[in-house]
């Protein structure tokens, strides 16, 4: 595979970088002049650095056509945390700058586009979720990942490109941002401190990331890999269960803040996959248990302390 990877600098972007070199595959990067490239840097010298950006992916178009690649994996998004992520914002650049990639990508000579959607889309639901839930999104965020899903697929096919949108639940794990709840309880409890949490009734889907970045390889490699695709565990915990986890993995007698917090105006109380489509296109299982996932990433939090 010569695949192209943007947001590569990112948590998804990074982790996917380094399992399609482990697995012997060529790899350009789109980097965004000014973006903090900390957890891509130990790959570097091992890729194809392009250095663009999705509002101007046009200026890249000579780079792009020289590496070549039949495989574009679309993980770059502006906006994606704090307050950005529910503004009208959102659907400036993102959406119009997919679609100019995926023109850029076909004409190279790209026959796979793989763009990474997200649970947002669905909106608040009961139950795990299927790829044929009707959307309903409640943040702008979600509209225009909706949005650029739909578009993409229409494009796409007119361009006679393969097209898949993964729709990513709740991933964790090494380098992970830091206003998530996993890495933001791993920080407070290795500094010795207690960490104020709602009550958490919620029950989660956490996949470990490793295990996204093989999903979104497998659904490329796959001749069935087209159309969108739900991606987690398939499988949900309650997060006053993941938080006591995290504290017994550091310390067992450290404090936990439950019920100090009071839930949000529109808190989304159950999140869980339905992987079904996913495991039987691409053959695809989850390999970490959440225990596992969760002793791996603080293990990485310690060293880079």
């Amino acid at each position: 595979m010569r695949a192209l990877v943007t947001g590569a600098t990112g948590f998804v972007g990074s982790h996917l970088v380094e399992h399609l070199l482990d697995r012997g595959h060529a790899v350009a990067v789109v980097r965004r002049p000014g973006g903090d490239p900390r957890l891509l840097r130990p790959l570097l010298h091992r890729v194809v650095a392009i250095d663009g950006d999705l509002g101007g992916i046009a200026a890249s178009r000579d780079a792009i056509d020289a590496f070549r690649p039949d495989t574009t994996f679309h993980l770059a998004w502006s906006g994606v945390a704090g307050p950005g992520r529910d503004d009208a914002s959102q659907v400036e650049g993102n959406v119009s700058g997919t679609l100019e990639l995926l023109r850029v990508a076909a004409t190279a000579g790209c026959g796979t586009f793989v763009g990474l959607g997200s649970q947002a889309e669905f909106g608040p639901r009961t139950g795990a979720i299927g790829e044929d839930a009707p959307a309903d999104p409640t943040t702008w965020y979600g509209i225009a990942k909706a949005c650029t899903h739909l578009m993409a697929r229409r494009l796409a096919d007119d361009l006679g490109v393969r097209f898949a949108w993964i729709r990513l639940f709740s991933a964790y794990g090494p380098g992970d941002h830091g206003g998530a709840l996993i890495p933001t309880l791993i920080r407070s409890l290795l500094d010795g401190g207690r960490p104020s949490l709602t009550a958490g009734e919620q029950r989660w889907d956490f996949l470990y990331i490793t295990d996204a970045a093989e999903a979104l390889r497998l659904v490329a490699e796959s001749p069935d890999g087209a159309g969108p695709f739900n991606l987690g565990s398939g499988r949900v915990h309650r997060i006053a269960d993941v938080a006591a986890a995290v504290r017994d993995l550091i310390d067992p007698s450290l404090p936990l803040g439950l019920g100090e917090r009071p839930y949000g105006p529109r808190p989304i109380m159950h999140l869980q996959a339905d992987v079904g489509r996913l495991r039987e296109a691409a053959g695809w299982e989850p390999r970490t248990s959440l225990d596992e996932g969760l002793r791996r990433t603080i293990q990485w939090h310690r060293r880079a302390a």
